[in-house]
């Protein structure tokens, strides 16, 4: 990314965006699922894309953006199921 933003947030409210961010990208690797299977293992709202790999592209999107506010935190990452 070349344009970048430093936000100054209380770290509770950045666990809750991170809490956030998380729950958009299980979305976003059902949607993949479900484009790829016809099913999804658990109840959830499939998002209107092209098709798989545009969900795919999303998820990996949220995935990255998870990844570097954890690094900027110092902790260990949770496992992006």
């Amino acid at each position: 990314m070349s344009d970048s933003t430093i936000l100054t947030l209380p770290r509770l409210a950045v666990g809750q965006i991170l809490d956030a961010l998380y729950e958009r990208l299980k979305v976003w690797r059902y949607t993949d699922e479900y484009l790829q299977t016809g099913y999804v293992q658990e109840p959830y709202c499939i998002e209107e894309c092209s098709g798989p790999e545009e969900a795919r592209e999303i998820a990996d999107y949220y995935a990255e953006i998870i990844e570097s506010i954890e690094k900027q935190l110092g902790i260990v990452p949770r496992e992006c199921s």
